[in-house]
């Protein structure tokens, strides 16, 4: 298996409820239309046993950005309901 070496196209760094969390939007450089983000912690809903680990792979970077945006306000609102953290990727 070979490594894939990534550009990282944007980086935020937001905080929830008092919890640093750390995403960045990535493309392959062999492959421009690619596109993948990264988050550094998930969450979990009260309910839930496991953590929602959203798809992270899309064609544009517009699509990538705009489903990270949406996951990181929907992490906002799950810790404001009593949600969770759980670790993410580690980077």
């Amino acid at each position: 298996m070979s490594a894939v070496i990534y550009t990282i196209l944007k980086e935020f760094f937001v905080e929830a409820n008092g919890n640093a969390i750390k995403a960045r939007i990535m493309s392959p450089i062999h492959d421009d239309k690619v596109f993948v983000f990264q988050i550094s912690s998930f969450y979990k809903s009260k309910t839930d046993a496991d953590a929602y680990e959203p798809a992270s792979t899309f064609t544009s970077y517009a699509n990538a950005e705009r489903h990270l945006l949406q996951y990181l306000e929907g992490f906002q609102n799950t810790l404001d309901l009593g949600g969770a953290i759980a670790p993410g990727h580690r980077f």
